[in-house]
């Protein structure tokens, strides 16, 4: 993905000039990033003439909160089915690999078209329903997501379980997406979420799951995690996600060389959310009736959370309400 002018990329450096990453994508005061190891950063300088932006540290993060009994009514996790339906767009549908087609870009029919029809074969492989809609969304231009937001409409009228926007990075160094797993070189991919977007924190702790999921399989397999200022069509779902799969300095076949531990990895993350409810003594029926009396008496809850003293307190006392009855 490249919202930068065309070539052009940014580096962000902590405040003591060590690279924190590199992107295509424009950066803004603002901006998060967790990294490979699970650092966060905050974007709080910005030189546009340069392309080089400056962030603090600011703490090493637990991907998912194994006590935040408050994720029990996230969105993010998944009714027990046996029929998971995923949807796969490209926003950027001329996005290439260079050294194997000599360009960074063909118009309509983009490298990363194939790759993402890659990566939806290796989830159907592996049980799981996808939707690949191969629209054409060019010219690669500011007006991409806009014209790829129909696209994106249409697929989440379809109630998929998951939505998905397949991109590539637009960094010139190969390096910055290459890594090694299982004694090999490979390609890294990278999330992106909107700060932009009422569906930010669902989305975000979407996002967190699929990395812890491939910390643990594939470690060095997701390079990070960017917060970044826009929206990317992920208001229209809680389970929304842009991915980078590598840069087009990287080969095509680097990239397709990590798509089986991405499906393998996305697979895996999808087991884990479904029945998640389970957790912490509450069932999935309850959790939902629980949903039907926030909704219903939504008043009384936002007293609960004062008297409680936040969201966390007033879904605990709730919950030990139902783990009583």
């Amino acid at each position: 993905m490249v919202n930068a002018d065309e070539k052009e990329y940014y580096t962000v450096v902590s405040e003591d000039n060590e690279v924190v990453f590199k992107t295509g994508n424009v950066v803004s005061v603002g901006d998060f990033y967790i990294n490979e190891a699970n650092n966060k950063f905050k974007i709080i300088e910005v030189d546009h003439d340069e392309r080089k932006a400056i962030a603090s540290f600011e703490k090493k993060v637990e991907l998912v909160e194994e006590d935040n009994q408050a994720l029990t009514l996230s969105p993010i996790f998944l009714a027990d089915s046996d029929n998971k339906m995923v949807a796969i767009y490209n926003t950027h549908t001329g996005e290439s690999y260079k050294p194997t087609s000599g360009t960074d870009s063909k118009p309509g029919s983009g490298d990363i078209i194939d790759i993402a029809a890659q990566f939806a074969n290796k989830l159907e492989e592996r049980g799981v329903n996808v939707v690949h809609d191969q629209s054409r969304h060019d010219p690669h231009d500011g007006g991409a997501y806009e014209r790829s937001r129909r696209t994106a409409e249409q697929l989440a009228e379809k109630s998929p379980d998951v939505i998905l926007d397949i991109h590539r990075d637009g960094v010139p160094d190969p390096e910055e997406y290459t890594t090694e797993i299982d004694g090999a070189a490979a390609s890294q991919i990278k999330f992106v979420i909107g700060r932009q977007n009422p569906q930010m924190e669902s989305n975000d702790q979407f996002a967190r799951y699929y990395k812890q999921v491939a910390d643990e399989k594939y470690p060095g397999l997701v390079k990070g995690i960017h917060y970044a200022n826009g929206k990317y069509n992920q208001d229209l779902h809680p389970r929304a996600l842009l991915i980078e799969k590598g840069t087009y300095t990287q080969s095509k076949e680097l990239v397709e060389g990590s798509i089986d531990k991405s499906a393998d990895t996305f697979v895996e993350m999808l087991g884990r959310l479904e029945g998640q409810g389970d957790a912490g003594g509450g069932s999935n029926l309850a959790r939902n009736f629980l949903l039907l009396l926030i909704f219903v008496f939504g008043g009384g809850f936002l007293l609960l959370v004062a008297n409680e003293k936040g969201l966390k307190g007033a879904v605990a006392k709730i919950k030990n309400f139902f783990d009583f009855a």
